[in-house]
């Protein structure tokens, strides 16, 4: 009987031994991966008043050392935070967009805190093996949105659909909304050779409005410059006869005699108008003829 025993618990033993092995060896055969952007922070560098769209697209590697594969879908999360890309204080947030280019065309944007959950797994990284993905980012700044930088943190994963998570990596979305203004005129003026003409018509002394409006947009402050050819004179071709004249844009009179200046400091961004008028001077005496002189505005944003 004792020896029975013994060889009863000797095979025992040795079962349970042996059944130590596996459990061991797939504790260790697992999905290691890290993702690796090619740049921490995407940023878009966008001029409202010249670009059509603010968006461009990013690298993203993701690469495996462990020993299986990494399957699952890239996903995107918040830190927290409201969803959008946040400027100076007090300023509207910017809507945006995140689209996972290479595997479905998944829009994977946050807007919730982190990207709708996905069926099944677009990607599958063997082990040993790196994957590299596409992810665009399009921007959508409202109209009137002023310049400056807004960012938003965002952390992108892999995620299998039963919401295991193998790897995740911080990266910033910016948007760099450019300083930017534009200038022309709307009303009644023509173009012959390519040059606004405003026609005065017969020069009688006094003021007239010219029907005529100089706008500026600006993504924000500007400078508007003014300067006269003749220095504040209509002259009569290349002759000596001319005749002195003001003007006024919007409710500035302007000085001719010298490039004078229009600044407008401003947080936000402008779509402003400035109504043409003109002060003509003595006409009396003066050679018949037409009389003209080349005004320049020009615009910059501060």
């Amino acid at each position: 009987m004792v020896s029975t025993l013994s060889k009863s618990f000797a095979a025992a033993a040795a079962f349970g031994l042996l059944a130590l092995v596996p459990a061991q060896a797939s504790a260790q055969d697992k999905c290691a991966l890290s993702i690796q952007p090619a740049q921490d922070q995407w940023t878009i560098r966008f001029n409202p008043l010249e670009d059509d769209v603010a968006q461009r697209s990013f690298d993203v590697l993701m690469v495996n050392t462990g020993s299986t594969p990494c399957n699952g879908n890239i996903l995107a999360s918040l830190q927290g935070d409201p969803f959008g890309l946040a400027g100076v204080s007090g300023v509207a947030r910017v809507r945006y967009a995140l689209v996972d280019v290479d595997f479905g065309g998944a829009d994977i944007t946050p807007r919730t805190g982190e990207s709708a959950r996905r069926p099944g797994s677009s990607v599958s990284i063997q082990k040993g093996a790196q994957q590299l993905a596409r992810v665009t980012f399009a921007a959508f700044p409202d109209a009137g949105v002023a310049q400056g930088l807004y960012t938003q943190v965002v952390n992108l994963s892999l995620q299998q659909a039963n919401g295991t998570v193998h790897a995740i990596r911080p990266v910033t979305l910016a948007l760099d909304l450019a300083a930017s203004a534009a200038i022309g005129l709307k009303g009644e003026f023509t173009r012959p050779q390519g040059t606004a003409m405003i026609d005065l018509g017969e020069l009688t002394e006094g003021a007239r409005p010219l029907n005529t409006s100089l706008y500026v947009h600006s993504t924000g402050g500007y400078r508007v410059s003014i300067s006269s050819a003749n220095l504040g004179r209509l002259r009569q071709g290349t002759t000596a006869w001319y005749v002195d004249y003001n003007l006024k844009v919007g409710t500035r009179d302007v000085n001719l005699q010298r490039t004078d200046t229009i600044n407008v400091v401003s947080q936000t961004a402008r779509k402003d108008d400035y109504p043409l008028s003109v002060m003509i001077g003595d006409v009396a005496g003066k050679r018949a003829g037409e009389y003209s002189d080349t005004l320049t505005f020009t615009v910059a944003a501060i």
